[in-house]
């Protein structure tokens, strides 16, 4: 896919008019026009807006850093980006604190669709049964990062951090000052883990993605 093609479907994804995003990178409707027609190629103050406006790098954005595979005679651009391999509980929590230069995994554009290329998206291998209606043991989950609890919705699947340093995968729930964290397990003995807001509770980020093998 080209440049071209690649702003304009971040916009439409968006459900965002030309005129709309072109107050955002303040630039004309016109300018936004061609640079969806291919007519003219973006500075590079105005790739850094289309980055950050629909959360994807400049390098996606260009086509860079990436890797081709040619399967079935049909190209298929990869991206690569950060992986945890079992350190992410969804039963028993684990400490991740302290790891770098972590490896990285390839995952086709795509699976990912309007994530693909995303700066804030990583890759953890999931430990434990406590999800295991939805994600068994051993999958593989994207995260994507959150800043704040309120960009999240009753009912998605975090990745959280106790105020002991450890991490777990559960569904959560906002209920008034309280933070509701949810099993979702063919096994009894996992339970609900409930905690005041103003505890020392991180959302490190939102599952927007899973891997199931049958």
């Amino acid at each position: 896919m080209d440049v071209s093609s690649k702003l304009k479907n971040l916009r439409k994804n968006s459900k965002m008019t030309q005129l709309e995003l072109a107050k955002k990178l303040f630039v004309t409707k016109s300018a936004v026009s061609m640079y969806e027609r291919g007519e003219r190629i973006p500075s590079t103050d105005v790739l850094k807006k289309y980055s950050e406006i629909f959360d994807v790098s400049i390098d996606y954005l260009l086509g860079e850093q990436k890797d081709h595979l040619e399967p079935l005679a049909r190209a298929v651009s990869m991206y690569t980006y950060p992986y945890i391999d079992d350190y992410i509980s969804a039963g028993s929590p684990v400490n991740i604190d302290g790891m770098q230069n972590l490896p990285r995994i390839h995952i086709p554009d795509e699976i990912l669709g309007k994530f693909a290329g995303s700066k804030h998206l990583s890759f953890i291998k999931v430990n434990g049964e406590s999800m295991n209606k939805i994600i068994p043991n051993g999958s593989i989950i994207g995260v994507l990062n959150y800043n704040s609890i309120y960009d999240l919705k009753n009912g998605d699947i975090v990745v959280y951090k106790t105020k002991d340093n450890d991490f777990a995968v559960k569904y959560f729930y906002h209920i008034k000052n309280k933070l509701i964290f949810k099993p979702s397990s063919t096994l009894d003995c996992y339970y609900d883990k409930i905690f005041d807001i103003n505890e020392n509770i991180e959302i490190i980020g939102k599952v927007v993605l899973y891997s199931v093998i049958l």
